[in-house]
């Protein structure tokens, strides 16, 4: 009956027989990358990176053999358990903040250079960490090959385990980070996110992280679930910010009882969601209300401009000719006309008929300011009554096709101002209804 087991490596017990095509091939599929993208020792990419070097170590067989280290700096594991092994083993990968470098190299000189597969299995474990990494990384980690190179009897071996262990302390990880630096970035996640430009998938890899390096320390966190809601809080996309804030009232309200983990995988496909539908980060009705408003105020002082400029036009041309033309303007008017005539008396009528329209003597005596006859009331006076009585252009009421165009738009952009405005207070009202 053949021997089960889960992957071609965990099938064959011993050392490799390279000799034999198949154990070729569980070489070659232990040294080659466990990345498509090269893993450049920064602290964002470690969790997905120490995932997928579980993932290989799990499928080599290095699991339960060369990256269990013992806490008792004993080194006697070799390839395999004795049942009579009294040390207390601990795994670099999920508790690499426990353990020491100087634990890893005694553990690995057990077997290190020997005929075993122990030394096979961090071998290509070595192999297959630099292939990993990028290039940059992997000038960075050599700097430290000393400390990754174990000296036997004169002789230099590579290990595996113990690169790995300098390869997570270069990540920024193992260098400084203790509890309390670690807990101090999981209270100021809202920072974070801000700082990845409100990307939850970097976020939530961050978080795990986070997490991973407390528990590679033997330490947990108690108010995780609080920190996240901070974090996803400040978020700067309204819609998402509604979505949180339901999933809040219902877990506190008992109605939905969440965990971090179930929080964190919400809210990465509320994201997924949103980014695919294109709505990530667009504007509220209310922004967009408050761009068009902006948008019809620019357009409203154009076209004054405009009318102004009309106007001003109208009126320089006027003066021009009466300028140039002052006879035609006499002969016009009249020599009688009654801008012409005299003050009149205390005793003399202070009004009088013209040619079908009655003018008025606009002085102090009468309540007027102009101190001339005028066609409009004295006591209506504003003293801007132009001298010959006529209707004065102003920049709301311009001349010519191309002034009465301005003002029809002017008036139309108005009253679409007007209803924006209705319209606006009317959201307001009905936020402030949907908040009470």
């Amino acid at each position: 009956m053949p021997t089960f087991a889960l992957t071609p490596a965990a099938a064959v017990e011993g050392p490799l027989d390279f000799t034999k095509a198949e154990h070729s091939k569980i070489y070659k599929a232990g040294v080659r990358s466990v990345t498509d993208t090269p893993f450049n020792c920064d602290t964002e990419g470690l969790f997905q990176f120490l995932r997928e070097v579980e993932d290989r170590a799990v499928e080599m067989g290095w699991m339960d053999g060369i990256l269990d280290i013992p806490v008792d700096e004993k080194g006697n594991k070799g390839d395999e358990k004795k049942d009579d092994d009294s040390n207390e083993y601990s795994n670099i990968i999920a508790n690499y903040g426990t353990l020491t470098l100087e634990q890893v190299i005694v553990h690995e000189r057990a077997y290190i250079g020997k005929t075993s597969r122990a030394a096979q299995d961090t071998y290509m474990l070595y192999q297959c960490l630099m292939s990993s990494l990028a290039s940059d990384a992997k000038k960075r980690i050599m700097l430290w090959s000393e400390q990754y190179q174990i000296e036997i009897d004169g002789t230099k071996f590579s290990s595996g385990v113990a690169l790995l262990k300098v390869i997570i302390r270069e990540s920024h990880l193992d260098t400084n980070a203790t509890t309390n630096s670690i807990r101090t970035k999981l209270s100021n996640l809202d920072s974070y996110m801000r700082s990845v430009d409100n990307d939850i998938g970097k976020f939530n890899q961050h978080v795990k992280l986070l997490v991973q390096s407390l528990a590679a320390r033997s330490q947990t966190t108690s108010d995780l679930l609080i920190n996240l809601f901070k974090g996803y809080g400040a978020i700067s996309d309204e819609e998402f910010k509604t979505w949180l804030q339901r999933k809040s009232e219902s877990h506190d309200e008992g109605e939905n009882e969440l965990t971090p983990d179930g929080l964190m995988l919400a809210a990465k496909n509320k994201y997924d969601i949103m980014i695919e539908r294109g709505t990530w980060n667009s504007p509220t009705n209310e922004a967009k209300f408050v761009a068009l408003e902006a948008k019809l105020t620019k357009n409203i002082k154009e076209l004054r401009k405009r009318t102004f400029e009309t106007s001003n036009s109208k009126s320089s041309t006027g003066s021009k000719t009466a300028t140039k033309k002052p006879a035609q303007k006499a002969k016009a008017n009249g020599e009688d006309h009654p801008t012409n005539w005299a003050v009149p008396k205390a005793s003399d009528k202070k009004s009088a008929e013209y040619k079908g329209r009655t003018w008025y003597w606009c002085g102090q005596d009468t309540g007027g300011k102009c101190e001339k006859w005028r066609a409009h009331d004295p006591k209506t006076c504003k003293g801007l009554a132009p001298a010959d009585g006529t209707k004065r252009n102003t920049p709301d009421t311009p001349t010519g096709k191309k002034g009465k165009s301005d003002v029809k738009k002017l008036k139309v952009a108005r009253a679409y101002a007007a209803k924006l405005e209705k319209r606006i207070a009317s959201h307001d009202a009905s936020s402030d209804d949907e908040s009470d």
